[in-house]
């Protein structure tokens, strides 16, 4: 079977950037992904490719990158080996100036892998792509569902687990659980300039500001014992 769809857009803003990592995760989720599982990503660098790592970050999951190019063989062994479950493949991408059918190679690939039980798909390509209904699924289809509210991975973790939905959402939030001692704060990437804030060994004693225990002592000490000795 062979379906036909053009790709995303290639420029995302910061906070759509963080947003997608979201609903990748919730995807990855909801496919049965949890913390310690392998992540098969079969990816050009890319927007997505930077996306699959921030869902794997969220999931706790191992991501494992495969070669682009004839490496079926290997491709094949790595996917054995490692026990994952889920792919995400492009559909075809542009391999050193050539344009290259990345899923059919796979599919090929997977022939001897019956532990995958679903493809994300990728188009970067406007190609049509070989296509196993019920396994493939189109990258950009999965994300349409969207973080769950209360959390970014409320529902899919809870449908994933034994755990109630109102628990996972306490947890994805930071707050306090039954038997919990104190709140777990939610995952963030934080990407501030660590320069605008006070470093957290800086005991602010420069030479111009005399502590009150040791005065002008204490300067000529820290003066002498530098390391290393800009005095001399």
């Amino acid at each position: 079977m062979m379906v036909d769809q053009h790709g995303p857009a290639d420029v995302l803003s910061h906070s759509q950037l963080l947003d997608q990592g979201e609903r990748a995760a919730v995807a990855l989720a909801k496919l049965g992904v949890r913390p310690g599982d392998q992540v098969a990503v079969l990816l050009p660098m890319s927007l997505e490719s930077v996306v699959v790592t921030l869902a794997c970050i969220r999931l706790e999951a191992r991501r494992l990158t495969l070669p682009l190019g004839d490496h079926l063989g290997f491709i094949r062994h790595r996917l054995r080996t490692s026990g994952a479950r889920v792919v995400i493949t492009a559909g075809s991408c542009a391999v050193d100036g050539t344009v290259r059918d990345i899923k059919s190679g796979l599919d090929r690939a997977l022939w001897a892998c019956p532990e995958v039980h679903s493809v994300l798909v990728v188009q970067q390509v406007p190609r049509p792509v070989p296509w196993v209904p019920g396994r493939d699924v189109w990258w950009h289809e999965a994300l349409a569902a969207g973080p769950v509210p209360g959390g970014p991975y409320a529902g899919a973790m809870s449908s994933s687990t034994d755990q109630p939905l109102d628990q996972s959402a306490d947890r994805a939030q930071g707050r306090p659980q039954a038997g919990s001692a104190a709140p777990v704060p939610p995952a963030a990437l934080i990407f501030d300039d660590p320069l605008d804030r006070r470093s957290a060994d800086d005991s602010d004693q420069g030479w111009g500001e005399r502590p009150a225990a040791d005065g002008a002592r204490g300067d000529l000490l820290r003066f002498l014992e530098e390391k290393p000795p800009h005095h001399l």
